[in-house]
C-alpha cells in the first residue's frame, strides 16, 4: 500500500496511529522521509476523510503537487501556516507527494505499542 494509504486507514482502537494514546510511530527505511509522520498525519488529517475508500476522498490532494498549492488551506495545520510564498508552497507539495506515494507496510506491534511504517522502496 502506498504511505498515505496506510495513514488513513490503519487504526487501533478507532483512532489513527497517530492519535493513539501510549502508541509510537516508527520506521523502517534507507531513503529518509522529507517530513515527519506526525506533520504527514496533520495533513492527511486535515484533507482526507480517515478511513474512506478512495471514491469519498480527492486524492488529488496526495498525487498533484500543484493541486496542493493552489488548493490547500496552508493555516490549516501548524507545521505549514508559516508557508507564504507561491515557490514554498510547491515545494512543499512536491515533497509531500513524494512522500505520501511512497510504498509500505504497517505492522502494529502491541507489546511495543509501535505502529511501524515499513518502506519497501
Amino acid at each position: 500500500m502506498k504511505l498515505y494509504q496506510g495513514l488513513t486507514q490503519v487504526h487501533v482502537n478507532d483512532a489513527l496511529a497517530d492519535d493513539a494514546p501510549d502508541f509510537k510511530i516508527t520506521t523502517e527505511l534507507t531513503k529518509p522521509l522529507n517530513f515527519t509522520p506526525s506533520l504527514l498525519y496533520h495533513y492527511i488529517d486535515a484533507v482526507l476523510q480517515p478511513g474512506s475508500r478512495h471514491d469519498q476522498n480527492n486524492l488529488l490532494y496526495v498525487t498533484d503537487p500543484a493541486f496542493i498549492g493552489e488548493n490547500f488551506d496552508f493555516s490549516s495545520i501548524e507545521e505549514t501556516h508559516v508557508l507564504k510564498d507561491f515557490e514554498e508552497k510547491m515545494a512543499f507539495a512536491r515533497r509531500l507527494v513524494a512522500d505520501l506515494n511512497r510504498h509500505i507496510a504497517v505492522n502494529i506491534d502491541l507489546t511495543k505499542h509501535e505502529f511501524q511504517l515499513l518502506f519497501v522502496d
